[in-house]
C-alpha cells in the first residue's frame, strides 16, 4: 500500500442490483475525475446527476449517468480528496469505470486502504479502524451493538486516559530518584506506596476490562458448541431442535451420523454455532473412526460442549480419551430423554430433545459462557485483547518491581513499557512501520473500505 496513490474501487458487492457505488480517493482524485465529466460546476459537499465518458470529448465513450458526491480534504472519510460514484449496479458498468478511472492515473484499491489513508491521515487510530471492519463483519445483533461500541471512542479515551495516569505516575517517581540516596528516606517511600496504591487500582480496574473483552469477542465471533456422546442418545434431534429444522438425519441406527453436522442459530441476539458430532464409541468401522476423530477435534476448538446421554453419565465418565479432551472445558450434561422416563443421575439439564422445550438449558448455556453481562468493555478483537492482557501483565510487573526492588527508577522503565504498548495499540508507536501496520491491520478489511 502506498497511502499517497490516487486509488479507486467497488465499493458495493460485485453482483447485479439496482446501483453500486464506486470510490475514489487520492491527492489527484478531483483531477482524475474530471476528466471523465463535462460539467464545470460541481463543488465540493453535494450531490450532481452527470454524465460520465471514457473520453469526455467523444460521445461513444459513455460509460453511465451516475450521481456523484465530492469531498474535499481533509473533511472526507480518507482525508484526501474523495469522489463517490452512485451508478446503475451492472457489474459490467463498474468494472468500465474503474478502468476507465485507472485510464486517468489512479489504482484500484487493496483491502482496507481507504481506511489505512483515514489512519494515515489522523482520521481515526487502530482502534476505531478496528470497529469498522468489525461493524462490517458482525453476523448477529449483540455483534452488531459491540462493534457500535468500539466505534464510539470510549476505547481509545480509557486507553488515553490510562496512559495520561501513567505518565503522571512516572513524573512524580522521578522527582524522588534522587531521594534514594538521600535523608529524606520517608518522602521516597511514601511515593513508591502511593505509586503502588495507583498501580493495584489500574490492575484491578484493567483486569475487569479484560475479561469483559473475552467476553466480547466470544460473543462476536459467534459461540461453537459441540454437543457430544455415545451413538444414538439423541445427539441428532437436539441438534434440530436447538436449530429449529431438522439439519442432521435421524435414525434408531446406531452410527448414523459419521461427519460433524453443524448450523447456526441466533439466540438473544448471539450467534451459536452447533456441531453435532458422531456417536463416541469404540468401533472396527475405519470410516466411522475418521467420524469419531473429528468428533474430538470439535470438542476441542468449542467454546461449550453438550454431553448428551439417555441412560446418566457413568460409562461416559468412564471414556479415558473423552474425559482427557474435556479436561478445561466448559461443560453441560444433557440428560435427553426426559419423555421416556431414562436414568438422569449427573445431569445439568433435563430435557426432552423430541419435544423441544430448550429453555432450561439455553439459560444454562448463557450462564455458563457468562454471556449475560454486558457493560464491561468496549473493546473487540483478538488484537485489542492481546495488548490488554499485555497492559495488564506490564502493571503486575510494575507492582512487583515496587515491593521488591524499591527502586524507583526500575519502576519507572516498567511504566514507560505501559505507555510504549498503549501507543501500539493507538498506532502511535514510532518503531512499527506504516507497511507493518497495513499489511497486519487493514488486510482483513474488504475492498472499498
Amino acid at each position: 500500500m502506498l497511502v499517497f496513490d490516487t486509488i479507486c474501487a467497488l465499493a458495493t458487492p460485485p453482483y447485479p442490483s439496482a446501483l453500486a457505488l464506486v470510490r475514489l480517493s487520492g491527492p489527484e482524485a478531483f483531477a482524475v475525475f474530471s476528466q471523465l465529466t463535462r460539467r464545470k460546476d460541481m463543488e465540493p459537499g453535494r450531490a450532481y446527476l452527470t454524465n460520465l465518458y471514457e473520453d469526455r470529448e467523444r460521445d461513444e465513450t459513455y460509460i453511465d449517468q451516475a450521481v456523484v458526491v465530492l469531498s474535499k480534504g481533509p473533511r472526507s472519510y480518507t482525508g484526501f480528496d474523495s469522489v463517490d460514484f452512485s451508478i446503475h449496479g451492472s457489474p459490467l458498468v463498474a468494472e468500465r469505470l474503474l478502468k476507465a478511472l485507472e485510464g486517468k492515473g489512479a489504482r484500484r484499491a487493496e483491502r482496507g486502504e481507504f481506511s489505512a489513508q483515514a489512519y494515515y491521515n489522523g482520521k481515526m487510530d487502530l482502534l476505531k479502524a478496528q470497529g469498522i471492519n468489525d461493524l462490517i463483519h458482525a453476523t448477529s445483533r449483540r455483534a452488531m451493538e459491540l462493534a457500535n461500541r468500539t466505534l464510539s471512542g470510549d476505547n481509545s479515551r480509557s486507553v488515553e486516559e490510562l496512559k495520561k495516569k501513567v505518565l503522571a505516575l512516572i513524573a512524580q517517581l522521578e522527582y524522588y530518584v534522587e531521594d534514594q540516596y538521600s535523608d529524606e528516606k520517608d518522602d521516597y517511600d511514601q511515593a513508591l506506596e502511593k505509586a503502588a496504591r495507583t498501580i493495584e487500582q489500574e490492575i484491578l480496574c484493567w483486569q475487569k476490562t479484560l475479561s469483559g473483552t473475552k467476553r466480547n469477542n466470544r460473543a462476536y465471533q459467534g459461540i461453537q458448541v459441540a454437543i457430544v456422546g455415545e451413538p444414538n442418545v439423541g445427539k441428532s434431534t437436539l441438534l434440530n431442535a436447538l436449530l429449529e429444522e431438522d439439519k442432521a438425519i435421524v435414525s434408531s441406527r446406531p452410527g448414523t451420523t459419521r461427519d460433524v453436522v453443524e448450523g447456526t442459530r441466533e439466540i438473544n441476539e448471539i450467534q451459536f454455532v452447533f456441531k453435532d458430532t458422531a456417536g463416541i464409541r469404540k468401533s472396527d468401522d475405519e470410516i466411522e473412526n475418521i467420524g469419531i476423530a473429528k468428533s474430538f477435534k470439535t470438542i476441542q476448538d468449542a467454546d461449550l460442549v453438550l454431553l448428551a446421554s439417555d441412560t446418566g453419565f457413568s460409562s461416559l465418565s468412564q471414556e479415558e480419551e473423552l474425559s482427557k479432551v474435556l479436561e478445561g472445558k466448559r461443560v453441560l450434561k444433557v440428560a435427553t430423554k426426559k419423555d421416556l422416563g431414562v436414568p438422569t443421575q449427573g445431569a445439568d439439564v433435563v430435557l426432552s430433545s423430541l419435544e423441544g422445550d430448550l429453555s432450561s438449558l439455553i439459560e444454562k448455556m448463557f450462564s455458563s459462557l457468562d454471556l449475560t453481562q454486558k457493560e464491561e468493555s468496549s473493546f473487540l478483537g483478538k488484537r485489542e485483547e492481546r495488548y490488554l492482557e499485555t497492559i495488564v501483565s506490564e502493571l503486575s510487573a510494575a507492582r512487583k518491581a515496587v515491593e521488591e526492588t524499591r527502586q524507583i527508577d526500575i519502576v519507572s522503565d516498567t511504566l514507560r513499557q505501559v505507555v510504549a504498548t498503549i501507543n501500539e495499540l493507538l498506532g502511535a508507536d514510532e518503531g512499527k512501520t506504516m507497511e507493518d501496520i497495513y499489511q497486519t491491520l487493514f488486510s482483513s478489511f474488504c475492498l472499498g473500505k
